[in-house]
C-alpha cells in the first residue's frame, strides 16, 4: 500500500528544472485539450495531505515517492544522503484538504489496482513513480525557474495523474482572462496575498458552497497540470482554462 503523500510541491518540479533544460510548451509541440481528462473514481481513497518523503531524479525527470512493499523508514529517511542524479524533496506547507494519486505517469491508461503503480527500488526501499515534467513556459517573460522576479510566474506543465480536493475553500490565482489556478503549497506558513503579480493577475481566498475536485486536461486518459510557482514560493495547479487548448 502506498503510504499518505501530499501533493507534489512546487520545489521539486523547480529542482527538476535547475538540472536539466525543458522546452516551452511550444518547442515541445505539447497540445491538449483544457477539459478534465478524467474523473475520480467512486471508490476512490482519498488520503489527507501528509509528510511525503520524495526523490527527484534530475536526469530522467522523473519525481518517486515512497510506498510499496518497503517504504523508507521516517528515521531513515531523515538520514539519507543522496548525490546526483538523485535529490531529495523538502518539506512543505501544503493546503489540499484531500488527494489520491490514481496511477503513475506512464502507466497503462486502463490499468487496475496496484499495476496502475510504477514500482522502483533505490537505497534497499521501494518507491512509486509520482510525476513527469514535460515544459517551462513564464509569465510575462523569462525569470529564474528557481526564484522568479517579483511580478512574474513560472508556469511548468507536466504528467500527473493525481487528483485534488479542496473541501471548504482556497486561496484563488487568476489572470482576469478566465484562467484560474488554485494555490496548493507554500514554502511555509500561511498563504501571503501581497504577492507581486504580473499585470492582470489577482490573488484571494474564495469560500466554497461544494467541495472543489481538480482532475488532469486533456484527451481521455492524459494527466496534464500546469503547475504555477510566484516569487513566494507559493505553487497554484491551474484548474480552469480561458482557451479550448493549451497552448491556446
Amino acid at each position: 500500500m502506498i503510504e499518505p503523500y501530499r501533493l507534489l510541491s512546487l520545489l521539486a518540479v523547480l529542482l527538476l528544472l535547475s538540472g536539466c533544460s525543458l522546452p516551452s510548451a511550444t518547442e515541445a509541440n505539447l497540445s491538449y485539450p483544457t477539459t478534465p481528462a478524467l474523473e475520480a473514481p467512486e471508490n476512490t481513497e482519498w488520503k489527507k495531505p501528509g509528510l511525503a518523503k520524495e526523490l527527484i531524479n534530475l536526469k530522467e525527470q522523473i519525481v518517486l515517492l515512497s510506498g510499496g512493499a518497503q517504504p523508507i523508514p521516517p528515521e531513515v529517511w531523515n538520514e539519507l544522503k543522496v548525490r546526483y542524479p538523485w535529490t531529495k524533496n523538502i518539506d512543505r506547507h501544503v493546503l489540499i484538504d484531500q488527494t489520491a494519486l490514481l496511477r503513475s505517469p506512464n502507466a497503462p491508461v486502463d490499468c487496475k489496482g496496484e499495476d496502475c503503480l510504477t514500482f522502483r527500488e533505490f537505497k534497499g526501499y521501494s518507491w512509486v513513480e509520482l510525476a513527469e515534467p514535460l515544459a517551462v513556459d513564464f509569465i510575462p517573460s523569462k525569470t529564474d525557474i528557481l526564484k522568479p522576479e517579483p511580478g512574474h510566474l513560472v508556469v511548468k506543465t507536466i504528467k500527473k495523474c493525481q487528483v485534488l480536493r479542496y473541501e471548504k475553500g482556497l486561496y484563488q490565482l487568476s489572470d482576469g482572462k478566465g484562467n484560474a489556478y488554485a494555490m496548493h503549497a507554500t514554502e511555509s506558513g500561511p498563504p501571503n496575498l501581497d504577492a507581486q503579480l504580473p499585470e492582470g493577475f489577482t490573488l484571494q481566498h474564495l469560500a466554497l458552497d461544494t467541495p472543489l475536485v481538480i482532475a488532469p486536461f486533456g484527451q481521455s486518459g492524459d494527466c496534464y497540470f500546469n503547475i504555477l510557482g510566484d516569487h513566494l514560493g507559493q505553487g497554484y495547479h491551474q484548474y480552469r482554462y480561458a482557451a479550448d487548448r493549451y497552448p491556446d
